[in-house]
């Protein structure tokens, strides 16, 4: 079965995008709670919305929630 060169074009756009989806949903779970609480957040909220927002979802995590939690890390680190 060949898949050609649409296939091809579809994969190479679509594995970054799976990629970075896991990466956010990594990030959301294993940042601990404690820091998600002095930053304000709302783990639960953030783990929804990245897993149900498809591509929206991980980039507003990125934006709005993660640098609030890196701030927090580096601040108690």
């Amino acid at each position: 079965m060949d898949i050609g060169a649409l296939g091809v074009l579809i994969f190479l756009m679509a594995f970054p995008l799976f990629i970075f989806h896991i990466w956010a949903l990594i990030s959301v779970l294993r940042t601990p709670q404690d820091v998600w609480a002095a930053a304000g957040q709302n783990q639960l909220l953030w783990g929804i919305v990245v897993l149900f927002l498809s591509l929206i979802g991980p980039i507003l995590y990125l934006v709005i929630a993660r640098p609030q939690l890196v701030a927090v890390e580096s601040r108690d680190g």
